[in-house]
């Protein structure tokens, strides 16, 4: 079982991501900011973050770089989920030791394969439902 949380401030956003997630078979938490997020990150222990760079409270950035912080947190895998020029988000999350970008909107293709070099790289096996393999 893969435990993700989606960090995103729009629900109209947040909300779609969570279901194909949960369709992929994972069971997600969800934050609309950055400090909420690292609160759920304290209570349970996840394999993923979903994360948007800019959120009220605390963008994903200041975020990330306070999951690095703590040894609990370090190590969780984490994909920026954006909008903004990609370019500039890429190299702020090269700096952060950040490996995959989701850009927004998203085909599901791109979250499919986002999955599985998420899987490779966290070396899980992810249980994909039948229903929802990724093809």
């Amino acid at each position: 079982m893969v435990y993700a949380l989606v960090v995103e401030d729009e629900e109209d956003i947040r909300n779609p991501l969570v279901e194909q997630l949960q369709d992929k078979g994972c069971i997600v938490k969800k934050a609309d900011n950055g400090a909420v997020a690292l609160k759920r990150a304290a209570e349970q222990t996840l394999d993923i973050i979903f994360v948007d760079v800019n959120m009220p409270v605390m963008d994903g950035f200041f975020f990330i770089s306070e999951l690095q912080q703590h040894p609990d947190t370090f190590e969780i895998f984490i994909v920026v989920v954006t909008a903004i020029d990609f370019p500039e988000v890429k190299d702020r999350a090269d700096a952060l030791g950040v490996k995959l970008v989701l850009n927004k909107p998203w085909l599901q293709h791109a979250l499919d394969l986002v999955i599985v070099q998420a899987a490779i790289q966290l070396n899980v096996k992810w249980e994909i439902p039948a229903s929802a393999s990724l093809e």
